[in-house]
């Protein structure tokens, strides 16, 4: 019974666990770690160079190139901790089981776990929409933790005939306009094109005859069939109706359902900075971190408590998503 609660099985555990609410930082995020040795951070923000090269002969010296475009930005590992107290009262009934305790032990784990996982997956989906927007909030939405200074124009803020609602407007228009913006800013090539959409972007785009004239001929069985489009002008549209709840219980979508998140998909256009979490039982933790024993995303323990009788549960991450190519993403309001 005691190895259930053991660091090592905990976090395992825990790392283990599917975040299938995290569907924009998994699309652009997942896979993109880079583990910390301290928890003070600093990351590049990339503009990137533009020119091409001349030729010169064998025997002239290399041309000497002009650096990149960065902008450092350093701050101290944003912490994510929650904990929970199980009860030996709760327990009783499985205490008396025999053999069985183990098995139900473990699901009541998995449970607990599961949940407080959640929240912080919801809160690492709401960090990575708030980067790819140019500034990320603390959980009161209000609290600035990292602010990109993005330009304006990255924000446009369609009116009037412009709105996708109106029958005159233009959304292929648009979106080749906000691409080749994109690219001429971005400094890198672009790989792929997508785009998270809030229901109300969706309906106007399935309701605008010009987007449905252009799509029907080969797409119109599709639409038919899903009851949304998943492809215009190259983009890949991912329609996202998901959210958390704030303290006051209401729901807030990660993607407005006015919002229209275009991003293209670059080398180094995001990251996943990971700091080593502050606690003496972490084998990754502040202080003993090295190439061989890096952090990971989550960290699990527990331990008992002995009035009341109990036992606590911990979940702690230090992770920030990152947004090195600001260029590379357009927030429009489009309805």
């Amino acid at each position: 019974m005691d190895d259930l609660f053991q660091v090592r099985t905990l976090t395992k555990a825990v790392n283990a666990i599917p975040a299938p609410n995290r569907r924009i930082y998994n699309r652009l995020f997942a896979g993109k770690d880079n583990p910390q040795k301290s928890d003070r951070m600093a990351f590049d923000v990339i503009s990137g160079s533009e020119g091409i090269l001349k030729t010169i002969s064998v025997i002239e010296p290399a041309t000497v190139d002009d650096k990149t475009d960065r902008k450092t930005i350093t701050l101290k590992a944003p912490r994510l901790s929650n904990k929970r107290f199980i009860h030996v009262a709760e327990l009783n009934s499985i205490r008396g089981m025999g053999q069985m305790s183990v098995e139900t032990m473990k699901r009541r784990i998995a449970i607990e776990l599961k949940d407080m996982r959640n929240k912080h997956d919801r809160t690492l989906e709401f960090w990575a929409v708030g980067a790819l927007k140019g500034m990320i909030y603390d959980s009161d939405l209000s609290t600035v933790l990292v602010d990109y200074n993005v330009d304006g124009s990255f924000h446009p803020v369609l009116t009037g005939s412009l709105l996708w609602t109106d029958p005159t407007s233009n959304p292929i228009t648009n979106l080749r306009a906000w691409k080749r913006q994109i690219e001429d800013s971005c400094g890198a090539t672009v790989l792929e094109w997508v785009a998270f959409l809030g229901s109300q972007v969706m309906d106007a785009l399935l309701e605008h005859s010009g987007v449905l004239a252009y799509l029907i001929t080969d797409k119109g069985s599709e639409i038919a069939e899903n009851g949304r489009i998943t492809k215009l002008a190259e983009v890949e549209l991912i329609e996202c109706n998901h959210g958390f709840k704030d303290e006051s219980d209401v729901l807030h979508r990660f993607i407005d359902p006015d919002s229209f998140l275009l991003v293209g998909v670059c080398d180094d256009l995001v990251e996943v900075l990971v700091a080593p979490v502050v606690d003496d039982d972490a084998p990754f933790g502040v202080g003993n971190v090295s190439e061989k024993n890096r952090p990971q995303l989550f960290f699990s323990k527990s331990w008992k408590e002995n009035d009341p009788s109990g036992r606590w549960i911990k979940c702690e991450s230090r992770p920030l998503p990152v947004l090195r190519r600001p260029g590379g993403v357009i927030f429009a309001t489009t309805v």
